[in-house]
């Protein structure tokens, strides 16, 4: 490695200036370019968490890294179904990105429902065949930032940055089987009854109820609270 060549490069970084502009269309991420530039979008965020790699790692890394293939598909697919921008984050999280323009909250909170629906009965053997996993997805709502990191056009080579990912990360963080969804407040306050009850019988009788439990948490050394639910629902639900 020439250290003085990188030097002049990392140099040149930190004196570049940082250009951004705003979109609501993922197609223009397509359009941007490599270097300093970027795009910041306000969007719906889910955080989808594989919660045990570290477990997984003690059984074998070949295990791992195939239970880790086999959740980067089938996410993929799902935004791809859904309307979505699918990005990896790190070796146990990926994000699903809906512009808040395009995509209400009740969108983002029925995907979410739907995917942990796919993981937890649809692709459940198949994947335990090869390790337990477990997981949940977190969901915030902000403006997020977008660069790119490689020169080619495949969003896997992009990195998102933002208070609403790093939100929707602690959240998915606190949540725990049956409970694999949870949201922000902010997400919460923009639902309506329709994503907020549900109809249940109790002792013969149909009585409306909450789906939601709220729990605390603690981000950015702040106590927040949390609403999670053990709902689920099929992609071929309407």
């Amino acid at each position: 490695m020439n250290s003085q060549s990188l030097l002049a490069e990392i140099q040149e970084l930190s004196k570049a200036e940082f250009n951004y502009s705003f979109s609501t269309d993922l197609n223009e991420l397509n359009r941007l370019g490599y270097g300093c530039s970027g795009i910041v979008m306000e969007a719906h965020v889910l955080y989808f968490e594989i919660k045990n790699i570290p477990t997984m790692l003690k059984t074998g890394r070949r295990h791992a890294t195939r239970v880790y293939k086999m959740y980067h598909h089938a996410l993929k697919e799902v935004a791809k179904e859904t309307g979505g921008l699918f990005s990896c984050i790190s070796p146990e999280g990926f994000l699903l990105i809906y512009p808040k323009e395009k995509y209400d909250s009740g969108y983002a909170i029925d995907t979410a429902l739907k995917t942990a629906n796919l993981f937890s009965k649809t692709l459940h053997d198949t994947i335990e065949e090869q390790a337990h996993v477990n997981f949940s997805i977190g969901i915030d709502m902000g403006n997020i930032l977008c660069t790119k990191v490689q020169s080619d056009n495949d969003t896997d080579r992009m990195i998102w940055v933002g208070t609403a990912i790093n939100k929707a990360k602690a959240i998915a963080d606190e949540c725990n089987r049956p409970f694999y969804v949870g949201t922000s407040g902010t997400v919460f306050q923009h639902l309506d009854e329709n994503h907020r009850y549900t109809t249940k019988k109790i002792l013969g009788i149909k009585k409306q109820v909450e789906i939601w439990t709220t729990v605390s948490y603690q981000f950015e050394n702040v106590k927040k609270h949390l609403h999670q639910t053990n709902l689920l629902k099929s992609f071929e639900d309407q």
